[in-house]
């Protein structure tokens, strides 16, 4: 095998069919050898089966148990010889010229942190506020010409291996939903590396959709384990994450940050079509009043 330029890093959790997919569509992708795949198995009850493609540019790291995509991602990283990173997720679907252009990005574009827009499949099936959380185009945006930290995300991102090293990489003591991506955008930007792009023109889709309930389950975790872990780590960024105290006390003390969380949810439930500033103050009660409950 020739000199590595980018590695795949991509976790899988109990998803051999969607992982069968997207080896597919990646091996479908440039004959070239410069590049290599590393698949993370977190910890499957049933583990992960590669033999419908050999070749020494996929490899298969396995946990026992379920360790969380910090630990996960980690450990890809660690056994990467790509100079490049590209964090993908087992969900989406990659295009066929996907690492050529990637490359060609690489090449062409000075970035810290690049990441990709997530859209919907074509002809995937979505209710209102799935509609809403999928298509990233109307929620990711550029302020001084970079993301926001708050909006940096790695489902699908590149970043130089030098610069993850530089930074130890994800925590490995956030092993529960959330906290660790935001953590590392924090860390990299206190670093110096605050150049946070989108890579043009090419977003990635999504091929499943998660539930109202998943998605609030999940934020409901991230408010009362990952968030607190998060602001115990940088207490500074609190205002950041949680802004307007003076409004949130008010609210909190006439009980209207719950009644006005499950009046959304149940919007949201019989599939009303809201506002998106109604589907982000949503999405901000949830998380915070699983915060003031903690």
């Amino acid at each position: 095998m020739g000199e590595v330029k980018t590695t795949i890093v991509l976790p899988v959790y109990a998803d051999q069919q969607n992982l069968d997919r997207i080896l597919a569509e990646l091996w479908g992708n440039s004959p070239g050898d410069s590049w290599e795949i590393i698949v993370i198995d977190d910890g499957s009850p049933q583990p992960l089966d590669l033999t419908p493609i050999g070749s020494d540019r996929l490899s298969l790291i396995r946990h026992e148990t379920r360790q969380g995509s910090a630990r996960a991602r980690n450990a890809g990283v660690k056994q990467a010889r790509g100079e490049f990173i590209v964090f993908l997720s087992v969900f989406l679907k990659i295009p066929q010229n996907y690492m050529s252009q990637i490359s060609s990005f690489i090449d062409n574009q000075t970035f810290d942190v690049a990441q990709h827009l997530l859209v919907k499949e074509p002809g995937l099936t979505a209710d209102h506020f799935q509609a809403f959380l999928v298509d990233q185009r109307d929620r990711v945006y550029i302020q001084k010409g970079n993301t926001p930290i708050k909006n940096t995300q790695f489902a699908a991102a590149i970043i130089k291996k030098t610069t993850f090293d530089e930074v130890n990489g994800f925590d490995d003591n956030m092993n529960h939903y959330g906290g660790h991506e935001l953590d590392l955008a924090y860390r990299l930007n206190q670093k110096g590396y605050s150049k946070r792009i989108l890579v043009d023109n090419l977003p990635l889709e999504r091929t499943k959709l998660e539930s109202h309930d998943s998605v609030r389950d999940r934020l409901q975790q991230y408010g009362r384990v990952g968030l607190p872990a998060l602001l115990k780590k940088h207490p500074e960024i609190k205002p950041t994450i949680l802004p307007y105290p003076a409004i949130w006390t008010f609210l909190k003390m006439f009980g209207l940050s719950r009644l006005i969380e499950k009046r959304l949810a149940r919007h949201i439930e019989q599939d009303w079509e809201l506002p998106k500033k109604k589907y982000r103050l949503y999405l901000h009660l949830i998380v915070r009043n699983a915060w003031d409950a903690r």
